[in-house]
């Protein structure tokens, strides 16, 4: 079983947001590809100080 973090939050997506994240995650927990995401997004030198 997971271990449960407590420190946690919610986010609103639309239901088309939410079904497009659910297909590019693939076998990871929404956590994990959001924070990959960001990983990239702060490579990409858009994310601000690179």
């Amino acid at each position: 079983m997971a271990k449960r973090i407590k420190d946690l939050t919610t986010i609103q997506l639309t239901t088309q947001t939410r079904d497009r994240l659910y297909r590019l995650k693939f076998r990871k927990t929404y956590d994990e590809f959001l924070i990959e995401l960001c990983d990239l997004y702060d490579r990409s030198g858009k994310g601000g100080e690179s």
